[in-house]
């Protein structure tokens, strides 16, 4: 990725944090101060720039997570749960509420974020396999269900507007959904 298309990107997240999806090429060009004649360079059109920003995203994430699969510095527990909740540290402030209408307006770039999220689990769970192997993870845990409900969980963050009107954000919620599926709701 050029150096020009990544700042570009960058950019679309601040300005997606501020408008949401209803942000213009103008409001980019005024926040990265250049022309909208450079961003169409890169980019021929809102829906090129969401799917790349796709990718973009969950390319980073995936990073992140295989940053975090090869540390020494974790426990396998702490491992699971970090790689489950994995969000660069950049990402933290993206106002995922934002997202809900992509499905409606951007159904391409929707199904993309959908095959991502469904896709790319291999460390994931061979990382849940290896705390079944050392007693962290019950033995009887079915782990397609594990993944089938983390999935569930983000699409529907990003389907519908059930974040919006709360003062968390979506890492909060993320790990939130984490801490459930590994501890529970049962009161101990």
């Amino acid at each position: 990725m050029t150096e020009i298309r990544e700042k570009i990107l960058n950019g679309i997240i601040a300005v997606f944090n501020k408008k949401g999806l209803k942000f213009t090429m103008d409001d980019v060009a005024d926040e990265l101060k250049i022309s909208k004649k450079t961003i169409y360079k890169e980019f021929s059109s809102k829906e090129e720039m969401f799917e790349t920003m796709a990718d973009y995203v969950f390319d980073n994430i995936k990073k992140k997570e295989e940053e975090i699969f090869n540390s020494d510095e974790y426990t396998t527990e702490d491992k699971i749960r970090l790689l489950l909740a994995a969000m660069p540290e950049s990402y933290k402030n993206i106002n995922f509420q934002e997202l809900h209408p992509l499905k409606e307006k951007y159904p391409q770039v929707y199904k993309k974020v959908q095959k991502r999220l469904e896709t790319g689990w291999e460390p994931t769970m061979k990382l849940l396999e290896q705390g079944k192997a050392q007693g962290i993870i019950k033995q009887d845990a079915d782990l397609k269900i594990v993944k089938i409900m983390m999935e569930a969980s983000l699409e529907r963050f990003f389907e519908k507007d059930v974040m919006k009107g709360s003062h968390k954000k979506y890492n909060d919620f993320l790990n939130e959904v984490v801490d459930i599926l590994l501890t529970g709701i049962a009161a101990r």
